[in-house]
Order: C-alpha cells, then sequence, then structure tokens
C-alpha cells in the first residue's frame, strides 16, 4: 500500500510517497507561491501529486499544514507567515483523487509520524516541537492525539511568553513565543533588543545602520564570534526557548519532548545547551527528555501520511464528514 503525504509549509510545499511501513519512497518540493485565489495551494499540491504517481495508486493522502486550521471545512483559514492566507486543501483534493484525505496541523502529523514510526514510538505522553519560520507543536496525551474544537489544540507558539513584549505575532497578538523566538521574527526583534545597547560587533553596526539582518546572518554571526549575536542568542533568544519549553511540560507533562524544524535542526548543540541552561528556572513539574527528530526534513512528509496511514481516532470524524460532504463513495 501507497500513501501520500502532504508538508504544506510557510514556505515550501512538499509531497512525497510514503510506504505503510514509514518508508519515503520519492518526493517533490515546491515553493509556497506568491499569490493566487482559494485554490491555488490545493492546485500545486494536486499537480505534485500527479508527478509523483501519474494521479493512481494511492491508498490515502495524509496532509499536514500550517495553521490555524478549520477541520471541518478542510481550510486554512488565515495563516499569519504564508503569502496566500486563506486556502482550501481537503475539497479539491479529494474531490480529485477520490480517495481518503486526512488533514491535521503539521506539528501535529510530525509528532503522529513520530509515535509510529520515530524516536517517539511507544512514548504515550509525546510532544513534537517545529522551531523554524513559525512555532507550532502536535501533542499526544496518554496515547491520544489532542485536536480541539477547531484543531488548533496545539497552537503553543502562541504562548505568552512576555507580558510587557511590544512586539506583535503574525497572529495579531503582543509577546507570544513565535513573535519572539521564531525564524520570521528574529529580524525584528534583534532590532528592538539592541535598542539602548552598545557593543563592538559588525552585526551591530549593520543594525544602526538600519540595514535588515536575516536569520541566518544572526546564527552565523554567533558561530563567528559576534558580541552582539552571542549575547541575543545567549542570554535573550535561549531563554524565550526555554520559557517556552518549560510551559509545555508544565502544560501536557510529556516523557519526551522531539524538536524539529530548520532552526533547531541546523543548530542542534546550541539549542541543548542554551535550553538545558534556563528550563528549570521556568519548570514546575518533572522535566521531559528532549530529543530531535532523526528524520530531518522528512518528518513532515512522513508526518502527514502517517496520519493516512493510521489514522487517530481524534481524527476519524473529520474524514467520515468529508465523506459526507463529498457525496463520494470509495
Amino acid at each position: 500500500m501507497v500513501y501520500v503525504g502532504v508538508d504544506v509549509g510557510a514556505t515550501y510545499i512538499r509531497v512525497g510517497l510514503v510506504s505503510e511501513d514509514g518508508q519515503v519512497i520519492n518526493k517533490v518540493k515546491t515553493r509556497q507561491p506568491m499569490s493566487g485565489d482559494e485554490n491555488t495551494v490545493a492546485n500545486v499540491i494536486i499537480k505534485s501529486i500527479r508527478d509523483l504517481t501519474g494521479g493512481g495508486g494511492i491508498d490515502g493522502i495524509g496532509i499536514g499544514s500550517i495553521g490555524p486550521l478549520d477541520l471541518r471545512e478542510g481550510i486554512v483559514p488565515w495563516a499569519p507567515n504564508a503569502p496566500i492566507k486563506r486556502f482550501k486543501l481537503v475539497e479539491p483534493i479529494i474531490r480529485e483523487f477520490r480517495v481518503p484525505v486526512v488533514l491535521g496541523n503539521d506539528a501535529m502529523a510530525a509528532v503522529w509520524g513520530e509515535y509510529l514510526f520515530g524516536i517517539g514510538k511507544g512514548v504515550n505522553n509525546l510532544v513534537y516541537i517545529t522551531l523554524s519560520t513559525g512555532i507550532g507543536a502536535g501533542v499526544i496525551v496518554d496515547g491520544h492525539l489532542l485536536i480541539g474544537k477547531d484543531g488548533n489544540a496545539h497552537e503553543i507558539g502562541h504562548m505568552v511568553i512576555d507580558v510587557n513584549s511590544e512586539i506583535q505575532c503574525g497572529c495579531g497578538g503582543y509577546g507570544h513565543w513565535e513573535a519572539l523566538g521564531s525564524g520570521a521574527n528574529i529580524p525584528r526583534v534583534i532590532k528592538e533588543f539592541v535598542r539602548g545597547r552598545s557593543y563592538k560587533s559588525r552585526l551591530y553596526e549593520r543594525l544602526t545602520k538600519d540595514e535588515y539582518v536575516s536569520t541566518e546572518e544572526v546564527f552565523r554571526a554567533y558561530y563567528e564570534g559576534d558580541e552582539l549575536a552571542r549575547d541575543f542568542i545567549d542570554n535573550y533568544l535561549m531563554r524565550v526557548h526555554a520559557a517556552g519549553l518549560a510551559s509545555v511540560m508544565n502544560a501536557y507533562d510529556p516523557e519526551l519532548i522531539v524538536l524539529g524544524g530548520s532552526m533547531a535542526l541546523n543548530n542542534m548543540d546550541l539549542f541543548r545547551r542554551g535550553i538545558e541552561k534556563y528550563l528549570k528556572r521556568y519548570l514546575a513539574v518533572k522535566p521531559a527528555r528532549i530529543e530531535f527528530t532523526r528524520f530531518g526534513d522528512d518528518i513532515g512528509i512522513l508526518g502527514a501520511a502517517a496520519l493516512a496511514i493510521k489514522v487517530p481516532e481524534s481524527l476519524r470524524t473529520y474524514v467520515e464528514q468529508y465523506r459526507k460532504f463529498l457525496k463520494l463513495s470509495y
């Protein structure tokens, strides 16, 4: 049996063929379209699936998408970090291929993939957190995948980390973990961080000239020993992530937290040291073990396919609802 996993990120859409035992057979990667209507993202996905399969021989399609989601409608009603803010997913794809489609948040899919095939196999209290363009999570408590009323029970990126912060998140709120620590927002946050400070630093000189400094450049400067980058990452950014992780541990009491996303995976030793340094000051429970996903970028594809390979009980209602809504029989 062969399944399709679709990983809808803020920057890229990844589509792959996955075997029933969790092996990624083939995959394609496409940039998110910069403009279009509510069907544009689905059309990109449909083309990618057709390129991989010729349109046949599929047993099911799993989609892990950036959120927030509206699972009942099978759509993303407002994606803060994506070029197209509102887009359909389930309806166009299920009509095109006429196979079961399962939709979940991208990090929700990832935690299910880790639970079935990865480092979280057999762990009944597990959280997957992606630290990338945005910050999101998938949560399993007592073997049950958390969903919520609309499919957003895991939007931990919008946890408030700093009530005094005037940095606005893409969702409109203030002081959120994603606003203060995500890859998309670090260029804004470091500009605020340097106000009233002075450093012997090339990065500092560029910022005082109002030059744009990317997240990648901040991390590169850190490894080059830049004084500002060292202070910002060691004494601010790592505290933000430690506070966020501690809040997750306090809320869900997991045995294991698996970290993914490009920002974490490209800086694993740095994140491990930095989080360890500050974590205990924010904890109220026994700390969870923290590991990094072993699937790399494939975790999105694998996790999405995992939703279709073994549909979580908490998503079955929505899968049946999609059938009835579209009046299809398989």
